[in-house]
């Protein structure tokens, strides 16, 4: 079971981000990130020079059915 968290990011693509930016991040079933979303939902980079804090657990998902990701988003009020 993969997990999506949201994240509140301090530094964006090297640059601190105007007011309060937050976005997603998704973990594998071993605890590792896997991939870095902002707050539409949109797939990041993870390599853009991001910081973040983690600021709750949205819950969590099999990776084969990516349609409880997007519900996880959804409840969170994305799209």
């Amino acid at each position: 079971m993969n997990r999506v968290d949201k994240i509140r990011f301090i530094r964006l693509y090297n640059k601190a981000p105007e007011g309060n930016a937050f976005g997603y991040m998704e973990l594998n079933q071993n605890g590792h990130m896997i991939a870095l979303y902002n707050s539409y939902g949109e797939e990041i980079d993870m390599n853009g020079g991001h910081e973040f804090v983690r600021i709750r657990i949205l819950g969590k998902f099999d990776d084969e059915d990516r349609d409880n990701f997007y519900a996880l988003l959804e409840s969170d009020g994305v799209g």
